[in-house]
C-alpha cells in the first residue's frame, strides 16, 4: 500500500513489531509519519467497532478530497471529529480523511501532533515519531467522539 500523501510504501501493521501497531491495524508513512487506520485489520474488537462506527459519517454529507485510498482506491472524504478528553471537555477538532468505501482512515502526522503536545516539535526520526503518534492514537481511540 502507498500513502495517499506523498506515495511512499506504507510499513504494514504486520510488519510492527509494537503492540499498539498491530492491535490497532495501524500501518505507517517512514517519511511523513501519516498513518493509516483499517477496522478490518484490527486485533482489537474495541477499534474495529469505533472506527466502524466513525465509518458511517464519511459515507454522506462530506467533502471529497483529492487523495485514493490505499486499501480501495476510492476517493477518500474528510471529516471533522472532536475527541472528548478524560474530564468531559471537548479537544479541538481534528480533520480526518476517511474512506467512504472500506473501514480506512488516514491521520496526518500533523493532525495526530496537535494531540499530543501541540507546542513540541516532530522527532527527527520518524519510526519515532510514528510510535510516539501510535501510542497517541491507542490512548485517542479509547475516548468519546462527536462527528461534526
Amino acid at each position: 500500500m502507498l500513502c495517499p500523501r506523498d506515495g511512499s510504501e506504507l510499513v504494514a501493521h504486520t510488519d510492527q513489531t509494537r503492540s499498539a501497531f498491530i492491535d490497532h491495524g495501524i500501518s505507517h508513512c517512514p517519511s511523513c509519519s501519516g498513518m493509516l487506520l483499517n477496522a478490518d485489520a484490527a486485533a482489537n474488537s474495541m477499534t474495529e467497532s469505533k472506527l466502524k462506527k466513525m465509518h458511517e459519517a464519511f459515507s454522506s454529507d462530506c467533502e471529497e478530497v483529492d487523495l485514493d485510498c490505499p486499501c480501495c482506491n476510492s476517493k477518500m472524504r474528510v471529516r471533522n471529529i472532536v475527541f472528548k478528553r478524560i474530564n468531559g471537555t471537548d479537544m479541538e477538532p481534528i480533520e480526518i480523511d476517511g474512506c467512504p468505501e472500506c473501514n480506512t482512515f488516514w491521520f496526518d502526522a500533523g493532525e495526530l501532533q496537535r494531540i499530543v503536545n501541540p507546542d513540541s516539535k516532530p522527532y527527527d526520526d520518524t519510526a519515532v515519531e510514528s510510535t510516539a503518534l501510535a501510542l497517541a492514537l491507542e490512548i485517542l481511540l479509547q475516548l468519546p467522539f462527536v462527528i461534526l
